[in-house]
């Protein structure tokens, strides 16, 4: 067998690539928490002290090659088992695919799916699902799986693979509210700096954006500020620097390698080759940045490693393109007459990959014991903040900050557990490879109030205490006249949690071959000529490129490719209301 590997852009279909979560969850006490750790001891495995070191492919580039070790390593053996990665590559991919020799485990691209499951590469799982009791427990793996069985199993009906990210999925990066992700923000220090004058629409963001490059051109160890940043690297499946125009007024991107753009608000999809497209205004707004000397000029050679730093280190004023800016640096402003999504549920999991076992593994109980870890709340607490007793520690059936923990937050630039040093003088670092649970999931802890903890800490309410006790973002109360962001969008009818596009991508077809060949030579023709539009030195030279830009589309079959694609979402959407029924 012989598959490829298009590169895969950005899953937003709530706001992106860094996700976390908050799911429903009966209210489970003590004795499933003490039933839970009763589990993990009763592994053979465990209990000799013997692990089996089982190979993990991962679905991108966050893992290293080797064995993990530390304390996910440790956490991992008391699990019975030790994880060696294979590092992710578009090559090794392919490799894997076509000569059929997979690792133990692996996150499996959607679209090479049913062909491994023809080939005999995958383990029919259905005759294992009750020794996934943290998967059975998952109030909503039945809704999750039953799609599996009709829409992931190459038409078997079986379970060969299971869905990643169920449950609620937000971003926990967040500040107050998780929608903050799909937000105009402007480095607010600056912003007061300058008056913090209102701004009626994106064009005012243009004006505001260049008094506050005007009033700090550079930071204190002389490094060049910018207006805003972009980066090429990220423009795989599409032009994606328009990922954070889109979802800063109501759009996502999802639909751009069919020439579509995503209203949410409106539940259509319409074309970008249209100079009424948000897309041809985004272009316009962006070139405008340029010919203002807003814009980073090297945007076009920055990748998303390249970007980050620019933003995270407060050398952007107005955080764009790609990636959002973070609290307390940046905070958000509601620009009148947009709209805001974020719709955090995931019911059927990642629309793009799923997780398998290689059928011919001679280590299914260590494989089994991988799966049930990643269905466990529990386990996602401690591999990304850490053992019991360090960051954070347990009181009875209830979990807490840690003093040490607390001290770390309120100096912590992310927010969150990222950089602490642990006792073994190992720092925690996020492990940002998916469950199958979301990143939400409610623990088997009692957050001391009634409720449950989050299995992501730094969702948990002292951490946001502790993120709004700054004087910025109180300088951001005062002027907003607002609690906070989720009340300002509230206050303005402006925040929309579902949309009659939601979940469809889950349901959407491939495109065959020929197709496929169209797609790619129209995103190759549509990201170049998009950077240059950006670029362009005059609004003649933009006009004369968009023209050219429609023009060679067109004749590429660009028509072709929306009308597959309105139809195909049209029949995506029988489908998910069908399944919901």
């Amino acid at each position: 067998m012989c598959f490829s590997l298009a590169a895969c852009g950005n899953d937003a279909g709530t706001g992106g690539d860094d996700s976390a979560v908050q799911t429903q969850a009966e209210d489970t006490g003590t004795e499933e928490q003490a039933a839970s750790q009763e589990e993990v001891s009763a592994s053979p495995e465990a209990a000799s002290g013997e692990v089996t070191t089982i190979t993990l492919y991962p679905k991108d580039a966050n893992l290293s090659s080797g064995v993990i070790s530390g304390y996910k390593g440790d956490y991992f053996a008391s699990r019975g088992f030790a994880v060696e990665v294979w590092a992710y590559s578009d090559e090794k991919t392919n490799a894997i695919l076509a000569s059929g020799d997979m690792p133990d485990i692996m996150y499996i691209p959607v679209k090479n799916l049913d062909a491994m499951i023809q080939g005999g590469m995958l383990l029919n799982l259905d005759e294992y699902l009750d020794r996934l009791p943290h998967l059975g427990s998952n109030e909503l793996a039945d809704t999750a799986l039953e799609f599996i069985r009709q829409y992931r199993s190459a038409d078997t009906g079986s379970v060969y693979v299971l869905p990643l990210s169920i449950g609620e999925n937000f971003n926990v990066y967040k500040y107050a509210d998780s929608s903050e992700r799909n937000a105009v923000k402007t480095l607010w220090d600056v912003y007061e700096e300058i008056g913090a004058p209102k701004m009626n629409s994106m064009d005012d963001l243009l004006d505001v954006m260049e008094q506050m490059l005007a009033a700090r051109p550079e930071n204190e160890d002389g490094t060049l500020n910018y207006g805003t940043v972009l980066n090429s690297g990220s423009d795989t499946a599409y032009f994606a620097c328009m990922t954070m125009w889109y979802r800063m007024q109501g759009y996502l991107e999802t639909e751009l390698p069919y020439l579509l753009e995503s209203d949410m608000a409106a539940g259509t999809n319409s074309s970008i080759l249209s100079k009424d497209s948000l897309y041809y205004k985004g272009l316009k707004w962006y070139n405008e940045a340029y010919r203002r000397g807003l814009l980073d000029p090297d945007s076009i050679n920055n990748d998303r490693a390249t970007q980050m730093p620019k933003t995270q280190n407060a050398q952007t004023m107005v955080p764009s393109g790609y990636l959002p800016g973070w609290a307390p640096n940046y905070l958000e402003y509601y620009i009148p007459g947009t709209k805001i999504y974020y719709n955090g549920n995931n019911p059927y999991g990642d629309a793009n990959y799923v997780i398998g076992v290689n059928a011919k593994s001679d280590n299914l109980d260590a494989c089994l014991a991988f799966l049930d870890m990643l269905a466990d709340p529990d386990a996602l607490l401690v591999t990304s903040s850490g053992p019991e007793g360090e960051f954070w520690y347990a009181d009875g059936s209830d979990a807490y900050f840690t003093d040490a923990g607390l001290a770390h937050l309120e100096t912590s630039d992310m927010g969150d557990f990222t950089g602490f040093k642990l006792a073994s003088g190992e720092e925690l670092a996020l492990w940002n490879t998916p469950f199958i649970c979301g990143q939400g999931a409610m623990t088997s802890y009692g957050d001391g109030k009634g409720g449950k903890r989050i299995a992501r800490s730094n969702a948990w309410e002292e951490n946001n205490v502790i993120s709004t006790n700054n004087e910025t973002f109180k300088k951001w109360q005062e002027t907003t006249g607002y609690e906070n962001w989720q009340a300002w969008l509230e206050a303005e009818d402006a925040f929309i949690s579902e949309s009659p596009l939601d979940y469809i991508r889950t349901f959407e077809s491939l495109p065959d071959d020929m197709m496929q060949l169209t797609v790619d030579a129209i995103r190759d023709k549509v990201t170049t000529e998009s950077w240059k539009m950006i670029y362009s030195e005059s609004e003649s030279e933009f006009e004369q490129l968009w023209e050219q830009m429609v023009s060679d589309c067109e004749g590429l079959g660009a028509q072709e490719v929306i009308d597959w694609r309105l139809a195909d979402i049209e029949n995506a959407k029988k489908i998910r209301d069908s399944l919901s029924k």
